[in-house]
């Protein structure tokens, strides 16, 4: 289990005016989420996952995932999403015994989820209710919602050996705002910026490209989950000149940052390997 002192997870309220397609997001903790309005198409292993308002299902962390969120008029789109530690979920396998648990981690479904899960998945996901109890209780809560999920076909898959990438990504993400050099990352884990070099173009990646991905990913967030100006959003991942934010984001995503929260320009599909089909699902 985890140590007793343990971050208790917050939910995060996620909502977009306009329709667009987000390649190559990654989430550092698996998420439990519940689509509100609109519809949700997410794709891993080129397998589209189409979740419409209602549906619940799980997002695996450290997996490069294909979101494409698509608001139905007059609503914006909007998620609920819940990160829960993963040992949390290894705990619970084990507690539940017979869960066969995938080899690959991916998103899943969780069909058919009973009112009582419901409920319980809309508690701990009001803001609050899990920080006012013991932390072991908390930790049951959450247990109990990772059953009712992997019971309706909604498990998480085994972890896979963590890169170095990942754990970058992890360190930069704690405070993206930071003015991070090779030269950091190098010594945080004890070794020489040249070998890091060498391991990150191993894993066919550079320092440079996550950590501008990994602020990239974290603006979005923070545009779709707050109401934070954008010059505001531009600081906390590191960029003095708004106007720079604004160009680096519509490179990494292809829409202008402002076109996320407010759906006031086309819709433009994210990323070039991705065509655009004519349909609302993904090719």
């Amino acid at each position: 289990m985890l140590d007793d002192v343990f971050r208790i997870p917050t939910r995060a309220l996620i909502r977009q005016g306009g329709r667009a397609c987000f390649f190559r997001l990654v989430n550092t903790s698996p998420l439990l989420i519940q689509v509100q309005s609109g519809t949700k198409i997410v794709m891993a292993d080129d397998k589209a996952l189409r979740l419409e308002a209602g549906d619940y299902a799980l997002l695996p962390d450290y997996r490069p995932l294909t979101m494409e969120n698509i608001p139905k008029a007059p609503q914006k789109y909007q998620t609920l999403a819940l990160p829960v530690p993963r040992q949390l979920f290894e705990d619970a396998y084990i507690a539940m015994g017979s869960i066969a648990v995938p080899s690959r981690p991916l998103p899943a479904s969780a069909s058919n989820l009973p009112e009582e899960a419901a409920a319980l998945f809309a508690y701990c996901c009001q803001p609050g209710n899990l920080t006012r109890l013991p932390g072991a209780i908390a930790k049951a809560r959450l247990m109990e919602l990772i059953t009712w999920f992997a019971l309706c076909g909604a498990v998480l898959g085994r972890c896979e050996s963590p890169r170095l990438e990942d754990r970058l990504r992890q360190m930069i993400e704690s405070d993206t705002a930071f003015d991070w050099t090779l030269g950091h990352a190098a010594r945080a884990f004890n070794m020489s910026e040249a070998t890091l070099r060498r391991k990150l173009a191993a894993e066919k990646t550079s320092f440079s490209e996550i950590l501008s991905d990994t602020r990239m990913n974290r603006a979005l967030a923070l545009i779709q989950t707050t109401t934070l100006p954008m010059a505001q959003v531009a600081l906390e991942v590191g960029y003095d000149s708004p106007s720079q934010f604004s160009a680096r984001f519509k490179e990494r995503f292809g829409v202008n940052p402002r076109h996320v929260r407010g759906g006031t320009e086309r819709f433009e599909r994210i990323g070039a390997e991705v065509e655009h089909s004519g349909a609302d699902a993904l090719p």
